[in-house]
């Protein structure tokens, strides 16, 4: 069985491209490099060097490694990463990162071993959209437009305060730090709605096609049943759009969240660790 590691610039990656063919045209319109390890007639894995604000760690324009695991052979992925080191180091990436179900024990145990570490472990929740009912709530839901940015940020900086989903704190706050142009291309990506009260914006909800993007309430109106409300509103609202599920990530360590959205009834389809391997040169700590 061979192994041969190919670059995107090379002809030879043509006949493996229906493999990654979504990722392929996303790297190529954001003129990402890209390679890919492929095991006879099998991709194994593909590495990209994109930039910021694709993840959303670290400051616009960060260079960064990402790893897409495939298949999880612990000599395939071992030298994934080892070429990911070596690109990273060419590129002057700031960091490596790669997502990987923890039910990958291979994966897990070559990506330890190459000194990756947790950045933060989530859970994929799903729910069916059937017979779902909008919330019996006096709040009200108010649907912005990106140019109403001021606002949304304000709302995003108080209602995700104190969350204990790292991932989802850094996001948010390199959100709020991204330049005009780049703002408004990742507002654009989201239905973002305020919710309000009879005086007050309580709370905040992103959507993305099906999914759940952020959900937040305000600290000063937690514990009156709102991320309650929210959710089931976001549940009856999707299915409005014609959406038969609604997803979510939540992170392990958000047990709160979890919850509610369980008492909505959402249930674990899958766990995720994001592992990162800093170049602490480059790296920008994340305030807390």
């Amino acid at each position: 069985m061979i192994i041969r590691f190919i670059a995107s610039t090379e002809a030879d990656v043509a006949p493996f491209q229906d493999h990654f063919l979504g990722l392929k045209t996303i790297f190529e319109e954001a003129q990402f490099p890209y390679w890919i390890l492929v095991r006879d007639q099998t991709v194994m894995g593909l590495i990209v060097a994109a930039k910021e604000p694709r993840e959303l760690l670290q400051q616009p324009s960060t260079t960064f490694i990402q790893i897409y695991l495939f298949r999880h052979e612990l000599d395939a992925v071992s030298q994934l990463l080892s070429e990911a080191q070596r690109i990273a180091t060419e590129h002057q990436a700031a960091y490596i990162s790669c997502k990987v179900s923890t039910d990958k024990h291979e994966s897990i145990q070559a990506l330890e071993k190459a000194e990756f570490t947790v950045y933060d472990e989530t859970v994929k929740m799903g729910v069916p959209l059937d017979n779902v009912v909008p919330p019996a709530t006096n709040l009200s839901f108010y649907r912005t437009s990106p140019e109403e940015t001021s606002q949304i940020l304000d709302n995003l900086a108080s209602s995700m305060t104190n969350t204990p989903d790292r991932l989802l704190h850094t996001v948010v706050y390199n959100i709020r730090n991204l330049p005009p142009d780049q703002l408004e291309s990742t507002l654009s990506q989201m239905e973002v709605v305020l919710v309000k009260d009879s005086t007050n914006t309580v709370g905040l909800l992103s959507l993305e096609g099906p999914t759940i993007g952020m959900l937040g309430v305000h600290p000063n109106a937690r514990g009156k049943g709102y991320g309650q409300a929210i959710t089931q509103w976001a549940k009856s609202h999707l299915a409005e759009q014609g959406h038969f599920r609604a997803w979510l990530r939540v992170s392990v360590a958000n047990a709160p969240a979890r919850h509610i959205f369980e008492k909505n009834g959402f249930k674990v389809s899958e766990q995720i660790r994001y592992y990162v391997k800093t170049i602490p040169a480059l790296w920008r700590d994340i305030p807390p």
